[in-house]
């Protein structure tokens, strides 16, 4: 089982999150019944990260299949954290927040 806020945290490599915006599951409204108050939460709204955790902080099945976690954007001084997904399945990834020279990669299988 996997847990959004330790992806989330683990993505940022040490650094502070500064803010979050949270989106819907990946298929809508579909598996919201892990979410911890999921009718609260206040979608698309930049949050900061004390706040969020409380909606985020549940287990779900990372594999194929409905995507089982909420889409977020986060924000670190040096990195944009979001969520990839192909066919249900679903990992954390940032991309650089500022211009960097760096290899490009390719999310989403």
């Amino acid at each position: 089982m996997s847990n959004l806020v330790e992806w989330i945290e683990e993505e940022a490599h040490g650094e502070e999150i500064l803010a979050i915006v949270i989106g819907e599951m990946g298929w809508g409204s579909y598996g919201s019944e892990s979410v911890p108050e999921y009718d609260q939460i206040p979608f698309g709204k930049v949050l900061s990260w004390d706040h969020a955790k409380k909606w985020l902080t549940y287990e779900f099945d990372s594999g194929y299949g409905a995507p089982g976690c909420n889409a977020i954007y986060a924000w670190t001084e040096n990195r944009i954290i979001a969520i990839g997904q192909y066919d249900g399945a679903t990992w954390p990834y940032s991309l650089p927040r500022n211009p960097m020279d760096i290899m490009p990669g390719m999310e989403g299988g």
